[in-house]
């Protein structure tokens, strides 16, 4: 038996020891490793669940083909990871989402109509789709996808009348980080439909922050590169008591890290009249906030606080980036200022759930919704804009006046603050036509 047949033998089967000297004996001879690992890829999609359970090849060949970009096994990697759901989490369990995007990019093969096809096969599994999805667009960033075709292919995916599953949130997620705005009424239209989870991204609000963010490894989906021992090292099926007890440790740092951060009052510190204004605005601060009064937004949260919790929204300010898109491409000033307001009303603020003050919450967001109702009452009267509806097409950005204005009646009612809440009742039962 050669050296390799004894490396392939040692990863046939399940073992609690992580088999780094394998591995390494494979990758020194790939050429001859190759054939052994399609076969096994082969032999798990023909059997499906009658593989033993200590049968582990197949599981392993699928990351060391992806590290070698066999292109030649892509359609057998295909068949096996569609096979029905549960036969797939039988065979390979957590490469589902660990891994299987960027093993599916690294074999792709250029049959672009085999990764459609199931893609819109709903009888494959949700997570696999997700996988493939992911796969397209990488091949959209790396110039191999026509824009238009992509575009095409996500609409007809995000409009297809199925029921939910994780593809929708999926579909979401590659809109925003491919930037295409345009695509915006198609994400609104899955929250329409209840077919978005808000726990992947958060509610559309939280889309449309992603939509305008832009981050160094914006133009990955999947790994160039695969690495099997490096994948799969820290497995919980290789982990050791200490490797459990570092994690607990990890999380116990992280945890009282998100309580000093999100918890800790915003410091007021004197501004110099030459230093940026902390409204963001990109001005200095003599020419911007210095000689301005106070608004009435100060008595609701100071300036210090509306920034810490702004934090997250797309940037207004004036230095730009080419060829990136900003929220001021779409939107004047009066509609973001507004929807500003709204943001810090609405948008989820982090924190450790059992140290909030609801009460305060509660207040905060009455208060901020009031005010920007009563800005957009002025915008709607001023520019003689109909119904809500017609305001939503022209100026809502994170959110539509119908979703707003009723959760500031249900505060305002809540609060028996019947005075304000008759004025909203009125003015929204008055423009909904």
């Amino acid at each position: 038996m050669t050296e390799l047949q004894k490396a392939i033998e040692e990863i046939t089967n399940s073992s609690k020891t992580f088999p780094e000297q394998a591995f390494q004996v494979i990758t020194a001879n790939k050429e001859e490793a190759v054939p052994y690992l399609r076969e096994a890829i082969s032999y798990a999609a023909g059997k499906g669940t009658e593989v033993g359970e200590d049968y582990q090849l197949h599981f392993y060949a699928l990351y060391l083909l992806g590290e070698f970009q066999d292109r030649e096994s892509f359609p057998m990697i295909m068949q096996l990871v569609s096979l029905p759901g549960d036969t797939v989490d039988y065979l390979i369990g957590d490469c589902v989402t660990e891994g299987l995007n960027d093993i599916l990019y690294n074999t792709y093969n250029g049959d672009m109509e085999l990764l459609k096809t199931a893609i819109q096969n709903r009888a494959v599994n949700e997570f696999v789709r997700s996988a493939m999805l992911d796969v397209m667009g990488q091949l959209y960033l790396d110039g191999s996808l026509e824009e238009n075709e992509w575009k095409g292919f996500l609409r007809q995916a995000a409009h297809d009348g199925g029921d939910y599953d994780y593809t929708y949130s999926k579909i979401g997620y590659l809109i925003c980080r491919c930037h295409f705005s345009d695509m915006l009424p198609d994400i609104r239209y899955m929250f329409d439909k209840d077919l978005i989870d808000e726990i992947v991204m958060g509610k559309y609000d939280s889309y449309v922050d992603a939509m305008f963010m832009y981050r160094e490894r914006d133009g990955d989906f999947c790994k160039t590169a695969i690495s099997t021992a490096g994948s799969l090292r820290h497995w919980t099926m290789f982990s050791n008591s200490e490797n459990s007890a570092a994690k607990e440790k990890d999380f116990g740092k992280l945890l009282r890290t998100m309580e000093r951060e999100w918890e800790e009052p915003a410091r007021r510190v004197k501004i110099g009249r030459n230093e940026p204004c902390r409204c963001r605005s990109g001005k200095k601060y003599k020419y911007c906030c210095m000689n301005k009064k106070k608004d009435v937004i100060d008595r609701i949260e100071s300036l210090e606080e509306r920034n810490k919790w702004l934090k997250g929204y797309p940037y207004t300010g004036t230095e730009r980036v080419p060829g990136r898109i900003y929220l001021a491409d779409y939107f004047d000033e009066t509609s973001i200022e507004i929807d500003k307001i709204l943001y810090l009303a609405l948008m989820n603020r982090p924190g450790l759930i059992w140290k909030r003050d609801k009460e305060a919450e509660g207040k905060r967001a009455r208060e901020y919704l009031y005010l920007a109702f009563q800005r957009c009452v002025e915008r709607m009267d001023k520019e003689q804009i109909p119904s809500l509806a017609d305001y939503d097409e022209k100026y809502s950005i994170h959110y539509q006046c119908g979703e707003w204005m009723s959760e500031l009646c249900r505060l305002l009612e809540e609060s028996n603050d019947t005075e304000r809440h008759g004025e909203v009742r009125e003015f929204v039962s008055g423009r909904q036509g």
